[in-house]
C-alpha cells in the first residue's frame, strides 16, 4: 500500500508538469498578479485533478467510453474557453484594477477548474497517466490514493507559484505585460487545436 501511495503522488506531479493551457494560466496568473492569485489557480488544478484521478482509480473504462462518446461536443467548448481566455488575456492589463482582482483572487481557482472540466485533452491525460501507474483502488483503500495524488499536485504547484511569484517581484511591467499578452496568444493557439482534434 506504501508503494501505491508513493504512485499516487508521482501521478500527481506527472498531471500537474506538463506545459498546456493550465500551466500557462498559473503562470499568468502568478506573474500579474502574485502568488496568492497563483496559489489558488493552481489549487484550482489540483482539486480537479485530483477529482479525475480518482475517477479513474474506480471507472476508468466507463468514463473514457463517455468521453469518447461526447468528444466534439466537449472540445467545441473547451476550445471556446480556452480562446476566449487566451484573447482575453491578449487584449486585457494585467495592473488594471489590480487590488479587485487580486482581493477576488479565487475566480482564478475557478477558471483554471473549468479549464480542465471543459478540457478532454487534460482528462484523457489524467486517465492515461493513472493507467500507465497501474493504480486501482477498492474503496478502503481510495482516500489515500486521492491524497496522495493531491500531495504531489501540491509539491508541484508550490514550487512553481514561487519561482514566478519571485519573478513577478523582479520583473519590470511592460516584462509582466508582455509576458501575459504571450501567454494569451499561446492559450488562443491550444484553444483552436483542441478544436480540431475534436473533429479528427
Amino acid at each position: 500500500m506504501i508503494a501505491d501511495i508513493l504512485k499516487s503522488v508521482l501521478v500527481g506531479i506527472c498531471l500537474a508538469a506538463p506545459i498546456g493551457p493550465v500551466v500557462l494560466t498559473v503562470m499568468q496568473k502568478t506573474l500579474s498578479y502574485g502568488r496568492e492569485t497563483g496559489v489558488k489557480a493552481a489549487l484550482g488544478c489540483a482539486v480537479m485533478d485530483t477529482v479525475y484521478a480518482t475517477l479513474s482509480f474506480i471507472a476508468l473504462a466507463f468514463i473514457k467510453g463517455f468521453l469518447e462518446e461526447h468528444k466534439l461536443l466537449i472540445a467545441i467548448i473547451g476550445g471556446c474557453v480556452i480562446i476566449a481566455l487566451g484573447v482575453i488575456m491578449m487584449l486585457s492589463d494585467p495592473y488594471s484594477n489590480y487590488r479587485e482582482r487580486t482581493a477576488s483572487g479565487w475566480a482564478a481557482f475557478w477558471e483554471v477548474a473549468f479549464i480542465i472540466l471543459t478540457n478532454p485533452g487534460s482528462i484523457l491525460y489524467d486517465f492515461t497517466v493513472c493507467t500507465f501507474f497501474g493504480l486501482q483502488a477498492k474503496s478502503w483503500d481510495l482516500i489515500p490514493l486521492a491524497l496522495g495524488v493531491f500531495a504531489g499536485e501540491v509539491i508541484f504547484w508550490a514550487l512553481f507559484t514561487l519561482l514566478f511569484g519571485r519573478l513577478h517581484s523582479r520583473l519590470g511591467k511592460e516584462t509582466i505585460v508582455k509576458l501575459s499578452k504571450l501567454s494569451g496568444v499561446v492559450l488562443l493557439v491550444c484553444g483552436i487545436v483542441i478544436m480540431i482534434k475534436g473533429f479528427i
